[in-house]
């Protein structure tokens, strides 16, 4: 029997329409966010930021009008960073005792009132601006230590990452938004107005604090003292091999690689390229590296954290190498945009493992040491390199902090746990991480949100 022609059969092809990367960090980033607790969290942090990025220029333009302000800007400008390493000390035992948004609130108001005192009272005897701004920079210790610690707390652990994430850009849009808003406030309106809206603006932060909620502090423990209880974060710090050998590797990021590309940007722009444009180019391509870093990181989730982190902080390295070699300026400043991608993909990873691997109760006194030691070994880098380049010259000096910025971080992941930010004896020591307090809400939106991840 005679078969009929049948018509042929055509496939149907389904195409998928899949968002770019950037599409996709900022939807993983959105998706947590959509907390209000969350949301306000990061809101108090933007507010915060804003105001952060605004009053180091503001500061030095109020400073300036004064008859002395040359002389005597140095000193309110180290009398800050001196307030914050003073803030930080004690910031981890006091956020691990009381109530995290509360110690929030209490850091903005703090710096509210230096900011407003510094604008009010700028040509009083020195002594008065000093104070003041010694209290803002304490006040940022403060704040630093427990909100690391809200997010760790509030936060489910899924969605940590693309907070954090969330966190480094608002904070990397507002240093580069916040100096030229001071400048354009100060050349509308006088000197007092930039530092008055950053007043303003902690205020607004502190007024969001009070709204986050979070754990209260266990009635049953008993408060020993600072010290005791600052050497017992010391003391969970150095359980953790992967996160001794990390700040190491930053300590030497910071005050051979940062402190080198910031003593030498303005001496090679001018006697090598003829100006000062390469300082602003440098510095804005190293901004968008780091917000080119962050997004990434809101979604990439390595098996292997470690290694893309220690490698990408390493690069950084190639920035004082191009500094003493490069006779071309857009290397330097390719160079400097890989450098800030590559401390966000450090330094989002490194957070969320801190959050992670670390009990609730420690995790603001480990955070204080990671903000002590960056913070206190920058100041020894720009401090002493300036006499050792005086006395070997720019290209070695320039050479042989390139090299250590990267064997210091590469070397690292020799370390057992480095790979992926964990330390099974540290979790053999400790056991299981303590369940949250009764009254903390920690945010998990498994239920509403599938978030997907990349690795």
């Amino acid at each position: 029997m005679r078969q009929l022609p049948t018509r042929p059969r055509h496939r149907t092809r389904h195409t998928h329409h899949h968002p770019p990367p950037s599409e996709r960090a900022m939807s993983g980033m959105i998706t947590t966010l959509r907390q209000p607790v969350v949301l306000r969290l990061w809101l108090a942090h933007t507010a915060s930021a804003i105001a952060t990025g605004m009053l180091p220029t503001a500061l030095t333009l109020a400073v300036l009008d004064r008859h002395d302000g040359f002389t005597v800007l140095g000193l309110v400008l180290g009398t800050r960073t001196l307030g914050f390493v003073a803030g930080s000390l004690p910031a981890g035992v006091i956020a691990d005792r009381y109530p995290r948004a509360a110690v929030l609130a209490l850091s903005s108001v703090i710096r509210a009132a230096g900011a407003a005192i510094v604008a009010i009272f700028v040509d009083l005897p020195i002594v008065a601006p000093c104070t003041a701004v010694f209290l803002a920079g304490a006040g940022e210790g403060l704040f630093r230590s427990a909100y690391q610690a809200l997010i760790g707390e509030l936060v489910a652990e899924r969605h940590r990452q693309a907070a954090n994430a969330a966190t480094t850009l608002s904070l990397r849009v507002c240093l580069v938004g916040g100096p030229t808003a001071a400048v354009g406030l100060y050349a509308a309106s006088g000197r007092t107005t930039s530092l008055l809206l950053a007043a303003g603006l902690w205020l607004l932060a502190a007024a969001l604090a009070t709204r986050i909620g979070g754990a209260r502090p266990d009635p049953t423990r008993t408060p020993r003292g600072v010290v005791a209880e600052f050497a017992e974060g010391l003391a969970e710090a150095r359980r953790h091999r992967w996160f001794l050998a990390g700040l190491g590797a930053l300590a030497v990021w910071l005050a051979l690689g940062e402190a080198a590309k910031y003593l030498m940007l303005p001496v090679i722009g001018r006697e090598r390229f003829g100006g000062d444009w390469l300082i602003a180019a440098s510095l804005g391509a190293y901004s968008a590296g780091a917000i080119v870093g962050a997004l990434l990181m809101s979604r990439w989730r390595p098996r292997r954290p470690g290694i893309p982190a220690m490698i990408m902080l390493g690069s950084y390295g190639l920035v004082p190498l191009t500094l003493a070699h490069a006779q071309h300026a857009w290397v330097i400043i390719a160079c400097c945009a890989v450098g800030g991608t590559g401390i966000e993909i450090f330094n989002i990873p490194w957070f969320t493992a801190i959050q992670r691997e670390v009990p609730q109760h420690l995790q603001a006194r480990v955070s204080s040491v990671d903000f002590l030691v960056s913070y206190g070994i920058s100041p020894l880098g720009l401090a002493a390199l300036p006499a050792v380049i005086d006395a070997a010259g720019g290209p070695v000096v320039l050479t042989t902090c390139g090299v250590l910025v990267i064997a210091a971080a590469v070397v690292t992941l020799a370390v057992p746990g480095m790979t992926t930010f964990t330390d099974r004896r540290a979790s053999t020591a400790c056991g299981p991480a303590p369940t949250p307090a009764h009254g903390s809400r920690q945010i998990n939106q498994t239920d509403r949100h599938q978030a997907t991840t990349d690795e």
